[in-house]
């Protein structure tokens, strides 16, 4: 499995319509080849989120490089201000109970090249563990990114869904396990912070994505 999961900012003065006409173009271009594909516009409360998530899901990554350049192609028109966009695989952590899943969530986080390895695995342990404390999260996905684009060299991406926007905005934010473990990898204030910049970005589903 390849996934791409790319962040698009449109330009000040586009209206839904451009959103609209871009989510289709993307759908026909992907079509031959991606297992699964989602074009969305994002909930408000991002941070860098963009207003379009683009998703793709791939059984290889061939089949992601043979509609690589249409994908670029439709993503250079005069709608599209700016992209953050990650290639990667990984293997997804199943949910730990069942439920039909409402919110897509995409964490894409900058790990600074001078941070520890010894830290940086033992950021990614525990955010790995975040499903075993906090009960909203539904099925997740942290993966090392291969392919970075845009505002920052990405590193990882942190993927879950969840049964309503209440479960984020809720328990993910507020659980004393991200208080306590998640949060200092971010804030300098609170502890080693290796993370230099990210992009946090949400949207509806009708199903599962990751």
């Amino acid at each position: 499995m390849f996934k791409v999961t790319t962040l698009v900012h449109l330009v000040a003065d586009e209206d839904g319509s451009a959103a609209a006409s871009l989510a289709g173009r993307l759908h026909d271009v992907a079509a031959p080849r991606v297992r699964r594909v989602l074009v969305t516009p994002t909930l408000p409360g991002g941070i860098n989120g963009g207003d379009v998530i683009a998703h793709f899901r791939f059984d290889d990554e061939s089949d992601w490089r043979a509609v690589e350049p249409e994908i670029a192609a439709q993503l250079s028109v005069p709608a599209v201000g700016h992209v953050d966009s990650v290639g990667y695989a990984g293997v997804p952590t199943p949910a730990a109970r069942d439920f039909e899943p409402a919110v897509y969530r995409t964490l894409l986080v900058s790990v600074d090249d001078s941070a520890d390895p010894a830290l940086v695995e033992q950021f990614e342990s525990e955010t790995r563990a975040m499903p075993d404390y906090i009960r909203t999260i539904g099925a997740s996905q942290l993966s090392r990114v291969q392919d970075s684009a845009g505002s920052a060299r990405w590193t990882h991406v942190w993927e879950q869904e969840y049964a309503d926007l209440d479960g984020l905005s809720g328990p993910y934010t507020t659980h004393p396990y991200h208080w306590a473990q998640i949060d200092r990898w971010f804030d300098p204030e609170r502890g080693p912070r290796i993370v230099a910049r990210l992009c946090h970005s949400f949207c509806a589903i009708d199903g599962a994505i990751i």
